[in-house]
């Protein structure tokens, strides 16, 4: 079976036995863990159906690669990140956004999503030959950007007061990274 592996997670093809996992269900039904994803339909209450049709969605999608995220030291299921290329029509841009979700919330803190986030990226790099990684977040979701800037990626710019959560409205951080940025 195809795995990246890293220091305390591996990534795996996310497959139906991931999908039908209840915990997979509870992440995507916990406000807390989804109020930063940028998934507004999923702070409302959600029918299992929807999210069957976005994971289909993004397993038809030739330019996504969608992973589930496993502690190795336990075989944990912990949480999914996702690697969409943005190619545009006659352009070879190269440029894949990446994203990541630690839906366990006891394993939040731990180093987990700077790890996942480094194995992703050097896969993007070295096994798809992506030129430049992006990625953006909420501002408020300090713990991310600091994921994302221990493995090399840059605030590239700022979306002011684009995102509303909790009835305020946070800036959009854009981040990117390239080969030669990447921390090993």
């Amino acid at each position: 079976m195809f795995r990246i592996d890293s220091k305390k997670v591996y990534l795996i093809p996310f497959n139906e036995t991931h999908l039908n996992n209840p915990l997979y269900l509870n992440w995507l039904s916990d406000y807390e863990v989804m109020k930063f994803i940028g998934r507004d339909e999923y702070l409302r209450p959600i029918r299992f159906e929807k999210i069957k049709e976005y994971v289909e969605s993004v397993w038809s999608n030739p330019f996504c690669s969608f992973f589930a995220i496993h502690l190795i030291e336990n075989n944990d299921f912990v949480g999914t990140a996702k690697l969409n290329f943005l190619n545009f029509e006659g352009l070879q841009s190269r440029t894949a956004d990446v994203g990541i979700m630690i839906g366990e919330k006891r394993y939040w803190g731990i180093g987990l999503a700077t790890d996942a986030i480094q194995s992703i990226s050097d896969y993007a790099f070295n096994r798809l030959s992506a030129r430049k990684l992006t990625s953006g977040m909420n501002s408020s979701n300090i713990g991310v950007i600091k994921a994302f800037e221990k493995v090399g990626y840059t605030i590239e710019g700022r979306l002011r007061k684009k995102l509303l959560v909790e009835n305020r409205y946070h800036d959009h951080i854009l981040m990117g990274c390239f080969y030669n940025e990447l921390i090993k």
